[in-house]
């Protein structure tokens, strides 16, 4: 079964790119060191979007400052170090990124997820 690419899977590790309106949904493993980052491509625009999912215990920070993994983030355009960090056992949870950008000025967030096995 393979998966529309407008709302991308990743298994375990991987990445993907999602317009306003899309999501990603990221399956974790459990009992392992995780981290998912999202960053902005666009350099015109400014990224929105929410995550849901984040089981407690996993560490979020928005460009270096700890922040609810559950939650709104804002990422500025044209600023490639301007990150979302998230990492932790994510216990097997079903992580999902949503694009809230508005569509007339849209900006594609750049989802990167990486499992390392314990």
């Amino acid at each position: 079964m393979s998966d529309s690419p407008q709302n991308p899977t990743i298994n375990q590790s991987g990445s993907a790119a999602i317009n306003s309106g899309q999501f990603a949904t990221w399956n974790t493993a459990s009992g392992s060191a995780s981290t998912l980052t999202v960053s902005n491509s666009s350099r015109a625009n400014t990224l929105t979007f929410t995550m849901a999912g984040v089981p407690a215990g996993v560490l979020c920070f928005e460009n270096g400052a700890a922040k609810p993994a559950n939650g709104l983030f804002t990422i500025p355009p044209n600023s490639p170090s301007f990150i979302v960090v998230c990492t932790g056992d994510f216990l097997g949870a079903k992580v999902t990124i949503t694009n809230i950008t508005n569509a007339q000025n849209d900006a594609t967030a750049q989802i990167q997820a990486q499992t390392t096995q314990s």
